[in-house]
């Protein structure tokens, strides 16, 4: 999968996969337990399922128990804010 279809699958879904994707992007690394309060879920489960989907797509991983982007989820994080900054222009 491109970059492109990477950052429409995000905005799809904005208040799931592209909140977890956003919230690891901002902090650059975070554990399961950090993430779920930043994320704002009473539950597991949505946030696992988010995190899941994000590291079938290749975007995000967990090394020693921390979340973060992957190398691809870099330059999908790249385009979509130069997407942003051409936007305001």
């Amino acid at each position: 999968m491109g970059v492109a279809e990477d950052i429409n699958w995000l905005k799809a879904d904005e208040a799931g996969v592209g909140k977890v994707f956003t919230i690891i992007a901002n902090k650059g690394g975070l554990k399961l337990r950090e993430l779920k309060e930043l994320y704002g879920s009473e539950d597991w489960w949505p946030v696992k399922a988010h995190l899941n989907a994000l590291m079938v797509r290749g975007l995000v991983m967990e090394t020693e128990g921390i979340y973060q982007l992957t190398d691809n989820g870099k330059r999908v994080l790249e385009s979509f804010r130069a997407m942003e900054v051409v936007k305001a222009v």
